[in-house]
């Protein structure tokens, strides 16, 4: 028998056990993932893509000037595609669209600029573009409300394209510019790079470099919020920070927590937009994270281990875009060039927690609370065994 201490040591700990899953629990899932087609028996070599602005079309692009059309809302379906002659052998490494919606610009390696227009889907070389020749380009993003465009290079400078002129702003930096993104309303834009840190574009194309973020490998940028003077910069360790941008003076502007997102297994390469003032974080080995900019909240959507389960080619595939047509709801492109459907996982509720963790804990809880009672209460103690003992005698 166990002495009235070791019962509360013991009630203790059936109190611990039941309560860290909550903690120390890996993350669960929160979509369900299907491989839908391909695009290619062959690996296509995809390095990325971008969604229109009106959400119609995704633009996908890689290796050997490879262009392709998708319809964002039936990417499964092969007769929505449309296939864009090749008007280059270089790579092309990353993709904007125009505010309008009605062209978009495709950059890549040795100076390649390429404009798609999206009424009768020519591509051909953007005019002006002889002044980028030579120089690999790796970002590129228009402003919220004008025409002006900002490109990074693989050196590390930043360029201003506008009226067919490309003008170099800024050669600070050294390492590649990895992204672009800027403010839904504002046109001002931020800058990542490798081992440079941050920067801040204003609408004067002054740019000002944020001092405490040379520490951190910068490998995506999203500023989802349209309510706020805010973006998120993500970097490889898993980290993630705010970023607070004065729009009157951006030299005040400053870098916030960095925040470790540690259960995840896998590191930060990229993010895309999502719906709803969110982005996709992109996991390598593959797998992907929801982020939402206001609520600075991170859900795991799937892992690796889930794409090998749904196919083993697939957990050895990689990321190259995806994008949600509705919360949890959408579609990824890999770098071979599998489609891949995903949906809000079934098993999971909408705070992201599993039906039956939920109602085991709301079962388990409460008993130990009232065992806890019990064993540190002599006078319960005394009424259950007097009750014991009446009922014995009964019998």
């Amino acid at each position: 028998m166990l002495s009235r201490e070791g019962m509360r040591r013991l009630a203790a700990l059936m109190a611990i056990l039941v309560l860290s899953p909550l903690a120390i629990a890996s993350p669960e899932i929160t979509v369900s993932i299907s491989v839908e087609r391909r695009l290619s028996d062959i690996d296509l070599g995809i390095n990325g893509g971008e969604i229109s602005p009106n959400k119609s079309k995704v633009i996908i692009f890689g290796e050997d000037g490879y262009a392709h059309l998708l319809s964002a809302k039936n990417a499964e379906d092969e007769s929505t595609d449309i296939r864009l002659e090749r008007e280059t052998s270089n790579s092309l490494n990353a993709a904007a669209w125009h505010p309008g919606g009605k062209s978009a610009l495709l950059v890549g390696d040795e100076g390649t600029v390429l404009r798609f227009n999206s009424t009768n889907f020519a591509l051909g070389e953007a005019e002006g573009a002889s002044a980028m020749l030579g120089k690999d380009i790796h970002s590129v993003h228009f402003t919220a409300g004008s025409s002006v465009a900002y490109l990074g290079t693989g050196e590390g400078e930043i360029w201003k394209y506008y009226a067919d002129t490309f003008t170099l702003i800024d050669d600070e930096a050294d390492s590649r510019i990895t992204d672009i993104d800027c403010l839904k309303n504002k046109n001002i834009c931020v800058i990542g790079t490798l081992n440079d840190g941050l920067a801040i574009i204003d609408q004067a194309d002054r740019v000002s470099w944020i001092s405490n973020t040379r520490f951190h490998t910068w490998v995506g940028i999203g500023c989802e919020d349209p309510t706020m003077n805010s973006c998120t910069g993500f970097a490889s360790g898993k980290k993630t920070a705010i970023i607070e941008i004065d729009t009157i003076d951006i030299t005040k502007s400053e870098l916030g927590e960095i925040i470790i997102l540690g259960q995840l297994n896998g590191d930060t390469i990229a993010d895309h937009q999502a719906a709803d003032s969110s982005s996709i974080i992109a996991l390598a080995p593959l797998g992907m994270v929801r982020w939402n900019q206001f609520t600075e909240e991170a859900y795991l959507m799937f892992s690796n281990d889930n794409a090998t389960e749904e196919d083993v080619y697939l957990g050895g595939d990689s990321y190259a875009v995806a994008w949600e047509n509705s919360e949890y709801t959408g579609y990824l492109v890999t770098s071979q060039g599998r489609i891949v459907s995903f949906e809000p996982a079934s098993e999971i509720d909408a705070g992201g927690i599993p039906d039956i963790l939920v109602i085991l804990v709301a079962l388990c809880v409460p008993g130990v609370f009232f065992g806890l009672v019990y064993w540190n209460s002599p006078w319960l103690q005394r009424k259950y065994a007097n009750l014991f003992r009446r009922n014995k005698k009964g019998e």
